[in-house]
């Protein structure tokens, strides 16, 4: 089997009397596409942020590559090689798509962020090689109009333009909070397309959506989340016909 790149064991998370995340398992190897579900308030966005440091855990360990992660989001995106989007994407609307791309692809070439600043707008040479990657990437993702505001994008569009900043950092695994709602068919194709050959280089994902059929369709494997816990953990075929999802989505379970 593939290495083991994420693992969390008895995550923990309350806020005051509610308990937002219950000792939470979860595992994700190398080349692995794991789609994490479940209805609003299950506990789906603060797992992620507490595996990137948007918050922190009150109990248990997270571990990447059998280092824990401690620290802030920026300390865990660059020495970690963690990435993420967002529910509601975190871009820079008044920039266009190219400088939106190209400060994330700068950011593994700069030591600080002087002196991706610098690059881009202090005229100093921009790195021939950033250049041709967000090209790359743009068109792998079927990104275009590169100099229009990121303003004037759908949201659809916008959300695509975030996965491709994050897939612009190499990282070692990829968290995706939302990344179809409120794009059309094209570009949900184009996202599987991309993450499918982000895995054949290594990388693991964790795809958190509401949309479960999408899901169910793109990844190796399905974990289930409800009222703070993880109630499923295995084949997305077996998730989609278990009890447990029937139940969470269909029955008695949290909404």
């Amino acid at each position: 089997m593939s290495e083991v790149l994420l693992k969390c064991r008895g995550v923990s998370k309350s806020y005051g009397g509610v308990h937002a995340l219950r000792s939470a398992d979860l595992d994700v190897r190398a080349g692995e596409i794991v789609g994490l579900v479940g209805p609003n308030g299950a506990g789906k966005t603060t797992f992620v942020d507490c595996i990137t440091g948007q918050q922190f855990a009150d109990k248990g360990a997270i571990h990447l590559r059998q280092t824990p992660l401690t620290g802030a989001p920026s300390k865990r995106a660059r020495d970690a090689g963690l990435a993420r989007t967002f529910q509601h994407p975190q871009l820079a609307l008044d920039m266009t798509v190219r400088e939106n791309l190209t400060i994330a692809a700068a950011s593994r070439h700069f030591d600080s962020t002087l002196g991706i600043v610098r690059s881009l707008f202090l005229g100093v040479p921009r790195n021939a090689r950033v250049a041709e990657r967000v090209e790359e990437v743009a068109e792998e993702m079927h990104i275009e109009g590169l100099d229009r505001p990121v303003e004037d994008l759908t949201l659809g569009e916008q959300r695509l333009v975030e996965v491709a900043r994050a897939f612009l950092r190499n990282p070692t695994l990829l968290l995706l909070d939302e990344p179809f709602a409120g794009g059309d068919p094209k570009g949900v194709a184009s996202m599987t397309e991309v993450l499918h050959r982000t895995v054949e280089r290594g990388c693991g994902v964790l795809v958190v959506d509401h949309n479960v059929d999408i899901v169910a369709s793109l990844v190796h494997r399905m974990v289930l989340m409800d009222m703070g816990r993880i109630v499923f953990d295995g084949d997305s075929a077996e998730a989609m016909a278990s009890q447990e999802m029937r139940d969470v989505y269909f029955g008695t379970g949290g909404v």
